[in-house]
């Protein structure tokens, strides 16, 4: 049933059904509708069975004992102060009225019991004492517990309560909240033998309520107004960045250059300022609020805000970038979002990025595209991200590999045929990949080591948009895009005389070149982090250690990504722990000697550019740590990477 009015209440007739019906509850007893219990106690002494709160309880637990008490009272110093405020003046008149006055802390545990002597000596039997815990998970259906865990004011009267301790007692409580966020601070309640409670109980402890909370909300204006002058005169002899924040690691001020400055590091769209951290409330401790930053702000840029030798609060200054840095931003900022399908490779490569633009641009024509770059530089990736970002992207993508299939097979494979065009030729003839392609991408890996006799009726597929299969006279028509790719030097093969220049100039429309790793190092960390995620499947990713990733950015690469992942995959197999280190490289890795064309430092752009790579390689190729050590957001150094 919802609330009664509190003469029903405080009948005796309803305390008797109450009691009864109770004593089936805690027997496993069926309570039947007739039994008429509030639905606020019903469902909290379910609560308290499932908790395994015992109602044979005598007395409550104590958390805090002796003289730890005064040191957890100093500890909840914020509502506690508040209660040595307010409470002092109330407690004269509560003498002589058989009722006393308690607070607790917000986990349910007591912080001071105030009122009348003859009964806070009875109550200390049962521990209703400073220090005693009094949750509902702890010590049953209470005027205390229960508030804290429905977070709203309630009334439990006698046989309410879910342990017999608490069943001599009509309680009374709500829960105070912080003027600021609203969490809860803590609880008042007003305690007392059954027959006290009347119509005057509700009113006293709300207002109290609004004292305290008055009371809480005075304190913080008069801090906040405090920290913002110790603030101002902290930052005042420079124009500097900094955001300002309280003992609980709340935003509360920030100066006018902060905002460029939070936008630079790519903070800028947190929903709340207040979210730069996530640290529980309670006394400021500097290297958990270090700990608990947003990526990229460095732990550095914290130092306390101090007032007579006591820590009240912290500054966060952060960098501001020069003129040419912001003029760059600005220009990378001005760049439209790639298309999703680029996304991946733009994250794990980002010195591609101008490549993947073009090929961005590329992909929404329907021409043919043609891919040059050694073997193992990612062209069947690139071909795959075309096709998801272009005009076929809902056909199928089929490729094939001109040269590992024997020329008859090929121009079978590729054309289809028809019944009885060769021995062996399947009954009801065959389509080709030309045809399976209808509508998607036909990728063409390998097109340098196409024969030569094939090439003018592959060119003539590509000008005519109709196909012939072998042994058959009608062509078919067909609407698909041609990618195709080649580690080989095609310009020099078609000057040689072993490519056909009109094919080459058919399929080069648009071309692209993938450079190979070894022009591109800056890459590695992020595709070594890459790879490791993808071969460790659902797993937790092993460790490059240092020493392992100055010998990757060293080592020339021939075989590009492939080799890198296969290098990887092999480590993997041998490491017995977490982390990848020299003894898991091949041999023919292990004394690998610098590169020649390593970037020199005799440059401002080459020593820069050496910082970075070797921060990459000090933090085994974590990005995060890597921006931390050298001062710079984590998107500063994607931009850095980029841009060697």
């Amino acid at each position: 049933m919802k609330d009664i009015p509190l003469a029903r209440l405080c009948s005796k007739d309803y305390i008797r059904t109450v009691g009864r019906a109770w004593e089936k509850f805690v027997t496993d007893r069926p309570v039947e509708d007739d039994d008429v219990v509030r639905d606020v106690v019903i469902e909290s002494w379910h609560r308290c069975r499932r908790n395994g709160v015992n109602p044979a309880t005598k007395s409550a637990p104590l958390r805090v004992k002796g003289p730890d008490v005064d040191r957890f009272q100093l500890s909840n110093a914020e509502f506690y102060d508040a209660v040595r405020a307010c409470v002092p003046p109330i407690v004269p008149y509560l003498m002589g009225s058989r009722t006393i006055l308690i607070t607790s802390d917000p986990h349910g545990t007591l912080l001071s019991v105030d009122g009348d002597p003859h009964l806070t000596d009875r109550m200390a039997a049962d521990h209703i004492v400073p220090g005693a815990a009094w949750h509902e998970h702890t010590s049953g259906t209470n005027a205390v517990g229960t508030a804290l865990a429905l977070g709203r004011p309630l009334h439990i009267h006698a046989e309410e309560h879910f342990c017999e301790v608490a069943k001599p007692w009509s309680c009374t409580a709500a829960v105070i909240r912080d003027p600021l966020d609203q969490r809860i601070v803590g609880v008042v309640d007003v305690t007392g033998p059954p027959d006290t409670v009347n119509a005057q109980t509700w009113p006293f402890v709300i207002s109290l309520v609004g004292q305290l909370q008055g009371h809480l909300q005075k304190r913080w204006l008069a801090r906040r107004a405090r920290l913002i002058e110790l603030f101002e005169v902290a930052v005042k002899e420079h124009a500097a960045a900094a955001i300002l924040f309280d003992v609980q690691g709340r935003v509360v001020a920030r100066t006018a250059p902060a905002h460029s400055a939070l936008r630079e590091l790519g903070l800028d769209r947190t929903p709340a300022m207040g979210v730069l951290v996530a640290m529980p409330h309670g006394d400021l401790d500097l290297e958990r609020l270090a700990a608990a930053l947003a990526p990229g702000v460095r732990p550095e840029w914290l130092s306390p805000l101090s007032e007579g030798g006591r820590c009240v609060g912290a500054v966060l200054h952060l960098p501001t970038a020069s003129r040419a840095q912001r003029a760059n931003v600005r220009r990378a900022e001005a760049q439209p979002p790639l298309a999703s399908a680029f996304l991946g490779l733009l994250r794990t490569s980002p010195s591609l990025e101008g490549l993947l633009r073009q090929a961005e641009r590329f992909a929404a024509a329907k021409t043919s595209l043609l891919l040059e770059g050694e073997t193992g530089t990612g062209k069947d990736v690139l071909a795959r991200a075309v096709h998801e970002a272009g005009p076929f992207h809902a056909g199928p993508f089929v490729p094939i590999n001109c040269a590992a299939l024997p020329r008859d097979i090929l121009s079978s494979e590729l054309f289809g045929h028809a019944e009885g065009a060769f021995t062996g030729a399947r009954r009801g003839g065959a389509r080709g990949r030309f045809e399976q392609a209808n509508g998607g991408v036909l990728f063409l890996d390998e097109i340098g080591d196409m024969p030569a006799d094939l090439q003018p009726y592959l060119l003539r597929v590509l000008e005519e948009g109709m196909v012939w299969r072998l042994g058959e006279a009608v062509p078919r028509k067909i609407a698909m895009r041609v990618i195709a790719a080649t580690n080989r030097p095609l310009a020099k093969d078609v000057a040689a005389g072993r490519f056909r220049a009109d094919l080459y100039h058919r399929l080069n429309v648009a071309g692209l070149t993938l450079p190979p790793l070894r022009e591109r190092t800056s890459d590695i960390p992020l595709l070594a982090d890459h790879l490791l995620r993808d071969i460790a499947g659902t797993a937790p990713p092993p460790q490059i250690a240092g020493d392992v990733m100055d010998i990757f950015m060293r080592y020339r690469w021939p075989g590009n990504v492939r080799e890198l992942r296969n290098c990887l995959e092999r480590m993997v197999l041998l490491a017995t722990d977490s982390v990848l280190g020299v003894e898991h490289l091949p041999a023919t890795m292990q004394d690998e000697e610098p590169a020649i064309d390593s970037p020199a430092a005799s440059t401002i752009r080459g020593a820069e550019q050496q910082m970075v790579l070797a921060a990459i390689r000090r933090e085994g190729g974590n990005i995060s740590r890597a921006a931390r050590s050298l001062g710079i957001a984590r998107t500063t150094l994607y931009r850095h990477i980029r841009r060697h």
